[in-house]
């Protein structure tokens, strides 16, 4: 890396970049800017940087299925249920069974 290029820990601190900078992408990417666009770039290119930034600061979250999540399931437990509960909402019912419209 030479003396120019900042490492990426240096962007994340200033997240600004510098007109030599976005040529050197410019350049990488092979294409080929306007004065005006290379002035756009270094709005856009830092504010990206600035976003970054933020994320760096989050830390580490734990992913789903990390040790830190284990067992964080409820246990199982068999509960009675009541299925005149259930029924008392439903419109048409004969005894236990539920009256539903024909469909063919």
């Amino acid at each position: 890396m030479s003396p120019k290029t900042k490492s990426p820990k240096e962007h994340s601190k200033s997240a600004t970049m510098t007109l030599d900078q976005v040529r050197r992408l410019a350049s990488l990417s092979r294409i080929t800017l306007t004065a005006s666009e290379e002035e756009r770039l270094i709005g856009e290119f830092s504010s990206i940087l600035e976003y970054f930034s933020v994320v760096d600061k989050v830390g580490d979250v734990p992913t789903p299925g990390s040790p830190s999540e284990a067992n964080v399931m409820r246990p199982d437990e068999v509960e009675p249920s009541d299925p005149e509960g259930v029924l008392k909402g439903v419109p048409r019912r004969r005894g236990r069974l539920v009256r539903a419209p024909r469909v063919f």
